[in-house]
């Protein structure tokens, strides 16, 4: 070592992949693709990559393992250089793990992606890309979107949103349906958006502010749950925009009050998953059921290998629980042929992690 050189600390998987020369060839990482297609089995599961030093760069899922694997030998054969992909050139060691159900193997896929942490992974490593909905601490309260590093400071909290862009479309019809403002600072006499009625103008005077204050407790309850004029206010500015042939607003409208109903619904889903029991029924090529109670998975039975209590399941903070209630929320609207749920009440779990009786004590799950 020359002198006034000094120790530098080992890279990692992340910084050896970001500084790999633009040259490297995938040789290494297609011949082990090439090696392992045969063994790959043609069914439900999750996998993993490891660089030369054993650190998990990629984990993914797939309901054909074999189909998914020839994907990604196909795109190292075809020499693909993107910046964001050049980490499957470190391949050099894969397994995988088969769960004999789709919906498993999402939830694996989370939970390991959680753990490792890996580079390869851009989706589903930071909980807080989602976007909520909360009102302002002021005498006369904005509605704001705000990021989960605020969710503590702020209650209640609305959503949550997959990002802040469809935040902030429901905000935008929330204040346009109450008349909420917008102004960061409150001008005593009222102001420009009070006049062309953009805003009730709350500080125009004492009564005024009396009235908005009420205007916001509706507006909470609308974003709690369903509010028939909250959506009949859509529905006229639906026919309104069509009259005037604006068509592309009528179209946004219209998505709006799809995304309001879901948003409801989403709502009341993850309540009832954080504070009771939810039963999953998977049904068609891979039948399964699914024990969760408060958020955690207790029990699975179906598959291969796979009936009785799940073992690793002895914590889960509470965004992690956020995370895996939208994984079964979006696989159940997704799969509506093959899955169904039912939420119970915690209470008729017995120590088993089973049900007392949960064709009579369930609420089908929307």
């Amino acid at each position: 070592m020359s002198a006034g050189s000094a120790d530098k600390a080992p890279e990692s998987a992340a910084e050896r992949i970001e500084t790999s020369g633009t040259g490297e060839r995938p040789g290494a990482a297609l011949a082990l693709f090439q090696a392992e297609l045969s063994r790959a089995p043609q069914t439900p599961g999750v996998y993993i990559m490891r660089d030369g030093d054993g650190h998990v760069i990629y984990v993914g899922k797939s309901v054909n393992l074999r189909s998914r694997l020839r994907q990604h030998a196909a795109s190292l054969q075809a020499g693909y250089s993107d910046r964001n992909y050049r980490w499957i050139w470190h391949i050099r060691a894969l397994s995988w793990h088969e769960t004999a159900s789709e919906l498993y193997a999402l939830l694996l896929e989370d939970q390991w992606i959680k753990q490792h942490w890996p580079v390869g992974n851009v989706r589903q490593k930071d909980y807080l890309e989602y976007a909520w909905l909360a009102f302002s601490v002021e005498p006369l309260p904005r509605l704001l979107v705000i990021g989960a590093h605020q969710r503590q400071d702020l209650a209640p909290v609305f959503g949550p949103f997959h990002d802040a862009f469809h935040a902030r479309d429901m905000a935008d019809l929330v204040q346009a349906r109450f008349r909420l403002r917008t102004c960061p600072a409150v001008r005593e006499g009222g102001c420009l958006q009070a006049e062309i009625r953009k805003c009730s103008g709350p500080c125009r005077s004492a009564a005024a502010a009396a009235r908005y204050r009420e205007t916001i407790r509706r507006a909470m309850a609308s974003l709690c749950t369903f509010d028939q004029g909250f959506l009949r206010f859509i529905d006229h500015n639906i026919r309104s925009s069509t009259r005037k042939r604006e068509f592309e607003k009528a179209a946004w409208l219209h998505a709006l009050g799809h995304r309001y109903r879901a948003l409801i619904q989403r709502q009341e889903f993850l309540a009832r998953f954080r504070h009771h029991g939810l039963v999953v029924r998977e049904k068609g090529r891979w039948p399964a059921v699914f024990y969760f109670l408060q958020g955690k998975l207790v029990r699975r039975e179906g598959g291969v290998g796979a009936t009785g209590p799940i073992p690793e399941e002895t914590g889960l903070s509470e965004w992690q629980i956020i995370d895996r209630a939208q994984v079964i929320w979006q696989w159940l609207h997704r799969q509506r042929s093959v899955g169904e749920a039912a939420i119970l009440d915690a209470r008729f779990f017995d120590a088993a992690g089973l049900p007392g009786a949960w064709g009579h004590s369930g609420r089908q799950a929307e």
